[in-house]
């Protein structure tokens, strides 16, 4: 394997690899002789089939992993022998990798680098707390939003639903006389009318309602109906309702009786409750700060970004969006569109996620901000915990997808950023 490596274009090195046909060759003979002792084919015993028939299912497959290893091989080289810094790994389109007439492997490959940056002054900059304390008010809210979540739903009976009560009924609607969308049992909530339908309207129809009743409420037949010549037309929701439903919220002692050992009164249940509003107004306070400073730090950094990877990230978010699009159902106009006025807002997306990446790596380096395999672990924990999975199929999950440099990263800038945090002059508000 021949390597050139040229570096004198800046934030760029240009790899050169060259692999003779015979040292090409011989890779992909061993690629095949491990695949026949693995496989299994009727007439003949494992490791004796023909090189003809494992050439002919195989060669394909192998060839492109021998040509990957080489590829990688040349990289590591590259950067190890040239003391490189890449900012990502090289992307070779199929074209890039064909064989020679003569059965060579010629590839040439660019490799983008971190570019070179003075980082401005970091620690002891300056921020306000806009932190505010827990008023009773938030206390009673979270009180009746904790009950109506453990309220139970009880048949209306003649009193009708209530407010916080909701039905389940058979939703039709109609347009120019014709049904043009019907869904049988839904619920629906007072506070939760249907696409197009008054919100008041709706709230003060459904209050009082009682099973077996009809109820009919102008609207606007939204987008997803199929019927697309109907779709922002004057329409009517009619619900037959099948039942109605009342939440019955949950006495003093059964409220208390969810948090176990933890509260023995409503004042013990006040206090508890505060103390987990104000921890959380705390941590939300501390990412706006850490927030306010990394952008402080950013706006204040002069990068000269690699052309090649910004443009690649551009494609990619604009990429993201189109996808969206098409999901929605846009047209191939709408999706152009959207690619040609979305550019400047995905092109300043990018460089500013590109730039806070290499800022953050940077002041990693500084002060010694390492991801260990204890941070890493611990970080999967609560992702398994969010999700309600185990944290086993979280690592299989994030190893399938390698996405394990992405983790470390975002382990990485949550470390910096209260690093910023904790070194800034956080002052109290006026």
């Amino acid at each position: 394997m021949k390597l050139e490596v040229d570096t004198s274009s800046p934030g760029i090195a240009k790899v050169s690899l060259r692999v003779p046909s015979d040292e090409f060759q011989k890779e992909v003979k061993e690629g095949l002789q491990h695949v026949s002792r693995g496989v299994r084919m009727k007439g003949f015993r494992p490791g004796k089939i023909p090189v003809q028939m494992l050439e002919k299912q195989y060669g394909e497959s192998i060839r492109a992993e021998v040509k990957e290893r080489f590829v990688q091989r040349a990289y590591g080289q590259a950067v190890e022998e040239n003391e490189l810094k890449p900012i990502a790994h090289p992307r070779l389109g199929p074209d890039a990798l064909e064989l020679a007439s003569d059965g060579s492997f010629d590839v040439e490959f660019e490799v983008p680098l971190k570019p070179t940056f003075e980082l401005p002054d970091y620690k002891g900059l300056s921020a306000t707390s806009e932190l505010e304390p827990v008023m009773d008010e938030q206390l009673d809210a979270t009180l009746e939003e904790l009950r109506r979540g453990q309220s139970t739903p009880t048949e209306a009976g003649d009193e009708g639903v209530d407010e916080d009560g909701f039905v389940v009924a058979n939703l039709t609607f109609e347009a120019n006389g014709e049904t043009v969308f019907e869904r049988e049992g839904i619920r629906l909530g007072v506070l939760s009318p249907p696409p197009g339908v008054d919100a008041d309207l709706f709230k003060e129809g459904l209050v009082g309602t009682k099973d077996g009743e009809d109820l009919e409420f102008p609207m606007e037949i939204p987008e997803f109906v199929e019927n697309e010549d109907v779709r922002g037309e004057k329409g009517t929701a009619k619900l037959h309702v099948t039942s109605a439903m009342r939440l019955v919220p949950p006495t003093d002692d059964e409220l208390l009786g969810m948090f176990g050992d933890d509260v023995s009164n409503m004042d013990e249940l006040r206090t508890f409750l505060q103390a987990r509003l104000e921890e959380n107004a705390q941590e939300r306070e501390n990412q706006r700060i850490e927030s306010a400073l990394l952008d402080e730090v950013l706006e204040k950094t002069d990068v000269d970004l690699p052309a090649p990877m910004l443009e690649q990230q551009t494609e990619a978010r604009l990429e993201q969006l189109t996808q969206q699009m098409e999901q929605q159902g846009a047209t191939e106009e709408q999706l152009e569109e959207a690619r040609t006025s979305g550019r400047a807002d995905a092109e300043a997306d990018a460089r500013k996620g590109l730039k806070a990446l290499l800022v953050v790596e940077r002041i990693g380096e500084a002060e010694s901000l390492l991801v260990s395999s204890e941070d890493m672990d611990e970080e999967l924990a609560r992702i398994a915990e969010r999700n309600q999975t185990d944290i086993e199929e979280v690592r299989k999950y994030y190893g399938q997808n390698n996405l394990g440099q992405q983790l470390a990263i975002e382990i990485l800038e949550k470390k910096v950023r209260r690093f910023l945090r904790e070194n800034a002059e956080v002052k109290d508000p006026a």
